[in-house]
């Protein structure tokens, strides 16, 4: 799943007008979501060389 998919599935879940506050939400779970995945990857290719 992509940016823009994921944000087209966030709008899809809202009901009522898109808020800037909705996007500001949607836009800082993606950075997580983004932060944890490489995070963990991080974690699994330090593993992979000790």
């Amino acid at each position: 799943m992509n940016e823009t998919e994921f944000l087209d599935y966030c709008k899809s879940q809202l009901s009522g007008p898109l808020k800037d506050e909705d996007v500001i939400t949607m836009l800082t779970a993606w950075g997580s979501i983004k932060y944890a995945q490489g995070y963990n990857n991080a974690l699994s290719e330090k593993e992979d060389i000790e």
